[in-house]
């Protein structure tokens, strides 16, 4: 059995569907990803998106989005990034996120024998995220409760150190309890981010670390100040099965060339 998701970040898509966001269209370049993530085969048994739905947060800009993932509406699941409003997006996704006002979105489902737990680390007005002592508990209450052999995390802010000054000052605050709680729980295999825009591979104890290319804009992962590349938007796919899982990046074929920096 293999259970196929595919993750979608940072798509900081505009009420306008013709703004610009350091000299590209973030909504044009997510049409191209969902026109791309169509013809796969096979299909996403799930579409989870890491956050930054939005970038302007107003309810039309997530409406937008919401219409460009009708395909795939019984199948999604969200969580929040820095660019998020949860009551927003809980209002326009109201039948995919339960609960009420600025209540943390997470989410809990499992297939082919692992756990995916998406976890919220949005800090409302602040750019770093952070994760709770209370959320770890609860990742660590669910394992125990869970059979599965195996448990990917999916969430915005990258749980590890990226070796850049700028993106590592606005990472995650509680990624040492993170780290603590993969360290005495193997089953801990995978942690799929966004938040940098590029493709990055790290590890967290036993966890392997992956971040995925923004939709939209591409950072720069070796300057020391935010600086935007000419990379090919894309989005991420998994295959979980019960003996493990492969991941890849797929692109599409235009690069989101940014007119200023």
């Amino acid at each position: 059995m293999t259970f196929r998701i595919v993750q979608l970040t940072d798509l900081h898509v505009f009420r306008d569907p013709d703004t610009l966001l350091k000299g590209v269209a973030p909504f044009r370049f997510l049409e191209q990803v969902i026109h791309q993530l169509q013809l796969l085969t096979p299909q996403p048994d799930a579409l989870i998106i890491t956050g930054d739905h939005t970038h302007d947060e107003l309810p039309e800009s997530y409406t937008a989005v919401r219409s460009l993932l009708t395909p795939w509406l019984d199948r999604l699941w969200q969580v929040p990034g820095n660019h998020d409003d949860r009551a927003v997006l809980r209002t326009v996704f109201h039948d995919r996120i339960s609960g009420t006002a600025d209540q943390l979105i997470q989410f809990d489902f499992e297939s082919a024998g692992w756990l995916c737990l998406g976890l919220d680390t949005h800090v409302p007005g602040a750019v770093a995220g952070r994760i709770s002592a209370a959320q770890v508990d609860q990742i660590r209450s669910r394992l125990q409760t869970s059979s599965a052999s195996r448990c990917a995390l999916f969430m915005h802010h990258p749980p590890v150190l990226l070796n850049s000054v700028w993106m590592d000052a606005i990472g995650l605050a509680g990624r040492e309890l993170l780290g603590a709680l993969c360290t005495a729980e193997p089953r801990i295999q995978l942690i799929c981010c966004g938040h940098v825009h590029h493709e990055f591979h790290g590890q967290l104890a036993t966890a392997a670390v992956r971040t995925t290319p923004s939709t939209g804009i591409q950072f720069a992962p070796d300057s020391d100040t935010p600086k935007f590349v000419p990379g090919c938007p894309g989005f991420r796919i998994i295959d979980l099965t019960p003996g493990g899982y492969t991941t890849e990046i797929q692109r599409i074929s235009t690069p989101s060339i940014p007119i200023t920096n």
